[in-house]
């Protein structure tokens, strides 16, 4: 009998596989007999031991069974295999299926993961919306998570969050952003998108309008699409998200979801005239405002505006808070500053999804706040990043002078840099000769429902140093005017012009 092993893990577990797929498919039907040990030792060149021992396993799970002085047969008790039980594995998975919406959900992850991804194996990378710490903090992680082991942070957890950490949070909240939400009323979540799964479920259903940013972040999109709702795009510009455009009476809008503070991705700030209008909007028509404040505590220029959740008649404000870009992604930490009426409902769902978050992240977080330790890395962070900004500013400019426009650089860890003499192919064209090079950038492009008036692409800058950061402007300034002298540049737009990236 022809038995074919995989190769994978040990010789008699290679065997019992190589079995268990002969009796699945029918070639081993029950009632039939199978080689000796001494036979298919024999035939697979190792020791009989090591037959015996699959063999034992068989007869453990009841697929095959000893007969004294008869041999070894295949359990007659086994059903037998239907006729289409012999196809490919491929036409099985042919015969099941997803539902629709299971399918939808899927292909909008397929659609949306790419933002958190990038390209890799690059030696120069601009991803935007990623970071990592420095050693100082490394360190001090190390001592807070000691704490937490010794406190015994094993057990489930509140599924609203650790106490102190929600404490610490609420008043971190009221003194960097005046928003005031008491700790009952923070829901400590698995990172922003969970926070923004939480909402969805609870306040989106099939068919529910959702105004979204346009251009405006993926993910988010996926999460409220996912949920059933209706996305209605609305444009931003220089100051925001357009309230002019938002639609009108007769159209049901159930939740509005913004990035006022650092609009991703093209980094502008919401007016404060345009806050209040949105405010005022939203109020009017019944609507819920989620409020993601994804970078709000790395700011460069200025002190942040206030923020919407902060205002006069904010009872219909979700605020959204995160971590990942203060301490690092891989933290997975996020909060919701919830409206007295929601914050229960939003427990429950939060229980739901994942039973509480983790104990021991979570406490540990708590103690690098408790401590200054998150402050003062903040500082840092803050240090650090403007220097970066600062040279990445300077060599664009240095090089590619009046040809770009560079826009959302006041806060977070990516800009944008506008190419308004080329189009859109040839700043495809730019990002692929960058690639080439070994230097990753992205273009704005992929944010967006609808074309974009102007072609431009992203540069983070949370894990590349001056002289990266130097090297990689370089690059890209090459690729730039390669493409101007591969294809007519567009004819220069009047500058005057009102720019609405839509």
């Amino acid at each position: 009998m022809l038995v074919e092993l995989d190769g994978a893990g040990p010789r008699y577990a290679q065997i019992t596989r190589a079995l268990l797929s002969q009796i699945h498919s029918g070639l081993l039907p029950p009632g039939a007999r199978v080689p000796g040990t001494r036979e298919l030792a024999r035939e697979l060149a190792c020791s009989r031991n090591v037959v015996l021992l699959a063999y034992e396993q068989l007869v453990l799970e009841g697929y095959l069974v000893g007969r004294t002085k008869a041999g070894t047969f295949v359990s007659a008790e086994l059903p037998r295999p239907s006729a289409g039980h012999t196809r490919t594995q491929g036409a099985q998975s042919r015969s099941l299926s997803l539902t629709a919406r299971g399918r939808a959900l899927a292909d909008l992850s397929a659609e949306a993961r790419p933002i958190t991804t990038g390209a890799r194996g690059l030696a120069i990378n601009f991803m935007y919306g990623t970071c990592a710490p420095d050693d100082h903090l490394v360190s001090r992680l190390r001592s807070s998570l000691a704490n937490a082991i010794r406190a015994q942070a094993f057990g489930y957890i509140d599924p609203a969050g650790d106490a102190g950490l929600r404490e610490e949070v609420s008043e971190r909240l009221r003194g960097a952003r005046g928003i005031v939400r008491s700790p009952q009323q923070i829901v400590i979540t698995s990172g922003t998108q969970q926070a923004l799964d939480i909402c969805a479920r609870l306040l989106v259903g099939k068919g529910d309008g959702v105004v979204v940013e346009e251009p405006g972040y993926s993910a988010a999109r996926a999460v409220f699409a996912a949920a059933g709702g209706t996305l209605i795009p609305v444009p931003v510009d220089r100051h925001g998200l357009v309230p002019a455009a938002l639609p009108n009476e007769r159209r049901a809008v159930r939740v509005v979801y913004v990035t006022p503070s650092h609009q991703f991705p093209t980094g502008a700030v919401m007016s404060a005239s345009r806050r209040y209008s949105l405010l005022a909007w939203a109020k009017q028509r019944g609507a819920c405002i989620v409020e993601d404040d994804y970078d709000g505590e790395l700011r460069y220029i200025g002190r942040p505006i206030k923020a919407l959740a902060a205002l006069d008649g904010a009872d219909h404000v979700i605020y959204c808070g995160t971590v990942s870009k203060s301490l690092f992604p891989a933290m997975r930490l996020g909060y919701l500053a919830l409206p007295e009426w929601l914050a229960a409902d939003a427990i429950a769902a939060k229980w739901l999804s994942d039973l509480g978050g983790s104990a021991l992240i979570q406490q540990t977080v708590c103690d690098l706040m408790a401590t200054g330790e998150y402050d003062r890395h903040i500082s840092r962070m803050r240090r650090r990043y403007s220097a970066r900004r600062e040279a990445l500013t300077q060599e664009l400019r240095l090089h590619l002078r009046s040809e770009i426009e560079i826009e959302g650089d006041g806060a977070g860890l990516h800009l944008v840099v506008w190419m308004p003499n080329l189009t859109h192919a040839q700043v495809d064209a730019v990002i692929a000769a960058c690639e080439r090079r070994g230097i990753g950038v992205y273009s704005i492009a992929r944010h967006a429902l609808r074309p974009l008036s102007r072609p431009g692409v992203m540069l983070g800058y949370g894990l590349l140093d001056e002289t990266q950061i130097r090297d990689g402007i370089r690059g890209l300034a090459a690729a730039y005017w390669e493409a101007c002298q591969a294809a007519p540049s567009r004819r220069r737009r009047s500058r005057g012009r009102r720019r609405i990236v839509s």
